[in-house]
């Protein structure tokens, strides 16, 4: 028997079998599109074995919705919202499947999508494609709640839950993981909510420990020591000896687990970047109206140090990593500087927030380096680009960086061509709403001339 699909979270609280509806499903809304049907059994069947075990079957079950909240999160846009809400109400049910064949109760399980779903609200929502009320108008939990907001509401359910912590000790400990992915709910919009937030989450952890127990702090519970007979073999040899043997030993374990640490952390990063939502269809990128960067940066793209795609809402400059960089190096060549000088002066003349990412071709980091792998060390090249940036701009603080190592290529690792145009750093600039504006009620009539800093706009 399905779970219903409009429950109050709250009746869990009401110690009864059956649980009290709010209302009908709500119809669809006419800016998305309608939710897909259920998947069918065989594929159910081929998503299941990936769920990973665990002591907690709710956590358990909802372990691909949790993985897609910083995923979300950290998306600068959409080309297809609907899809992804689509993807997601699919995976609710997916969810509330789980959790029925786990035998969680449909009350718990009520409480828990209500969760989920407002947690994934709130991720979408702060979105630059999904603010605006644009996601909140068709949210999840307009779907499966008709509400439209459930800030208020999922602490009211928590405060009634940990009054008696050990009967919803499973709901308590997802709402708690929902807490330490980044939800805020109604503590987001309240004064000093940050520092009330940091409480509550301390508080969850004491409430959890003390349903669970302690654990015993004993690793073997029967062990007896055995009394050593006649002196030490080893009391001969002076201290200091004694004591160089120990700290070479340390050494030696530490640059061992220092290059397996090291050998591992690249492939570790790959999959977790490999945790996203499905690939929607890809739109067409559709030209800018004005050559935003491209006219300005006509030398340096003739000379091929750098490569520039001018869309509607952002322009993505290219800059050649083998040009910029020694390998195993953050430092900029010299000859490379007064390129960054131009992309700056470019980015000067267009408002918009800057995204740099560094990125490295698949082969691993090996031996003592400064930086232990790809992910590291794009990382920290991204951040070095960014300074120098944001040092020449106009506006400060436009500029974030961020380190993607071989997780997003360009072209195939497995030619030395191919790793060397992976090697790069890709400056986005997210053209700001007005500029776009700008420049469509512009088209026609000159673009202004890009300012250095210190000129500033006229």
């Amino acid at each position: 028997m399905s779970t219903p699909a409009n429950l109050d979270p709250f009746a869990i609280l009401a110690g009864t079998a059956g649980a009290v509806p709010v209302g009908n499903a709500a119809p669809p809304s006419p800016g998305f599109a309608d939710p897909s049907p259920m998947m069918g059994e065989a594929q159910l069947a081929a998503d299941l074995p990936e769920v990973l075990s665990g002591t907690n079957p709710l956590a358990v079950a909802a372990n691909p919705l949790l993985n897609l909240i910083p995923q979300i999160r950290v998306m600068p846009h959409h080309p297809d919202p609907a899809q992804l809400r689509n993807y997601l109400v699919e995976q609710v049910n997916l969810f509330e499947r789980r959790a029925r064949e786990a035998n969680v109760s449909p009350e718990t399980i009520i409480a828990a999508r209500y969760a989920l779903c407002t947690a994934l609200d709130e991720t979408a929502a702060k979105t630059p494609w999904g603010g605006g009320g644009q996601w909140s108008r068709h949210s999840l939990l307009v779907t499966f709640h008709n509400e439209t907001w459930g800030g208020e509401k999922f602490y009211q359910v928590l405060a009634r839950l940990v009054q008696d912590p050990k009967k919803h000790f499973d709901l308590i400990e997802l709402m708690a993981v929902c807490i330490a992915l980044g939800f805020e709910g109604r503590f987001g919009v309240v004064d000093n909510g940050r520092s009330q937030l940091d409480t509550l989450r301390r508080r969850l952890v004491e409430i959890l420990d003390g349903a669970r127990g302690e654990y015993p702090k004993a690793l073997s519970l029967h062990w007896r020591g055995a009394t050593a007979d006649g002196k030490s073999k080893w009391g001969f040899l002076p201290l200091w000896i004694t004591v160089g043997a120990i700290l070479a030993l340390l050494t030696s374990i530490f640059f061992l687990y220092y290059f397996l640490i090291a050998d591992k952390s690249s492939g570790v990063f790959s999959a977790i970047n490999a945790i996203r939502p499905p690939k929607s269809q890809a739109l067409k990128p559709q030209p800018a109206a004005i050559e935003r960067m491209a006219k300005f940066l006509k030398p340096e793209i003739r000379e091929g140090l750098v490569t520039v795609n001018d869309e509607t809402d952002k322009s993505v400059i290219i800059l050649r990593g083998d040009g910029m960089f020694d390998s195993g190096s953050i430092d900029v060549k010299a000859s490379f500087l007064p390129v960054i000088q131009r992309v700056s002066d470019a980015l000067n003349a267009v408002s918009g927030s800057v995204l740099v990412a560094g990125h490295t071709d698949d082969v691993p980091i090996r031996g003592l380096r400064r930086f232990p792998s790809n992910f590291e060390l794009s990382q920290a090249r991204a951040e070095v680009v960014r300074s120098m940036i944001d040092a020449r701009l106009v506006t400060r603080n436009r500029t974030r960086a961020q380190g993607q190592a071989a997780s997003l290529p360009i072209e195939s690792n497995t030619t030395p061509e191919g790793r060397s145009r992976n090697r790069r750093v890709e400056v986005t600039l997210l053209v700001s709403p007005a500029e776009r504006n700008r420049e469509l009620n512009s088209v026609g009539s000159p673009a202004p001339a890009p300012t250095s800093a210190g000129q500033g706009k006229q």
